[in-house]
């Protein structure tokens, strides 16, 4: 609220206000108002009490040590344990060159007795298959018109497309190991002494999906697939980074 009083004068101890309303007259005068010094000690108080009414408005909050956040330990996920079948292949892999360093190879693992082809990375399994084999699927192959599917670790010896049977992967059958399971066999008499070893073993399609389908034996001792399937793996196959491992089991 406005004053309505002008300071006129101020002389010793003394202040003269004049009214700003009403008339020029009425004077009052304020005499021994207690000097200047008790009117500049009025004037600090006030001052002061107007100091203190903002600081009270502005409450500061004092400031918090920083917390230290403790972080839990960092625990890296151990990888599972491998599986019998992923221990033979590691075992598989360094016999034949390849180690824990660089691309990894392809693994084809084919079981006789399941009739399943299972497509590795490295020692990691991607996808299996069906397949049917020879027409005597049980035993290991020996010789020539057996009819049996070889058992062992073998390379891609070629690939390529093939008119009755879509795909083909041949493998480098005979190896060492098949030639000295040749040469046994015959000196037990188990087969004949003009029988030969064979070849041209291998991966393919099929020229009939629905023997497949039905599960039927009918090759002279490939491994046959699905078209769909055997064009599926045929890309990942090469001659320098790819092993087939045929098992009885």
């Amino acid at each position: 609220m406005q004053s309505h009083f002008r300071i006129i004068a101020r002389r010793q101890g003394s202040l003269t206000l004049r009214p700003i309303f009403g008339s020029m007259a009425r004077i009052t005068r304020i005499r021994n108002f207690g000097g200047g010094t008790t009117m500049r000690k009025l004037l600090c108080m006030l001052g002061g009490l107007f100091v203190l009414l903002g600081l009270a408005g502005c409450t500061v909050t004092p400031e918090r040590p920083p917390q230290v956040v403790e972080e839990p330990p960092v625990t890296v996920p151990k990888e599972p344990p491998l599986t019998a079948e992923q221990q033979q292949l590691k075992v598989i892999l360094e016999k034949n060159g390849f180690g824990t360093i660089g691309a990894k190879p392809t693994i084809l693992v084919v079981r006789k007795l399941t009739r399943k082809l299972t497509v590795y990375r490295g020692l990691n399994p991607l996808k299996t298959y069906p397949v049917v084999l020879g027409a005597n699927p049980k035993n290991d192959k020996l010789c020539q018109g057996d009819h049996c599917t070889p058992e062992g670790v073998y390379r891609v010896a070629a690939k390529f497309d093939h008119p009755r049977w879509d795909k083909f992967i041949l493998l480098n059958y005979p190896t060492t190991e098949n030639w000295l399971k040749f040469g046994r066999a015959k000196r037990a008499g188990k087969i004949p002494l003009e029988a030969q070893i064979g070849g041209e073993i291998g991966i393919h399609g099929t020229h009939d999906e629905a023997m497949n389908y039905r599960g039927e034996n009918w090759t002279q001792g490939c491994v046959s697939m699905h078209n769909q399937d055997i064009n599926e793996i045929y890309p990942l196959v090469s001659a320098d980074n790819t092993l087939i491992v045929i098992k009885k089991e």
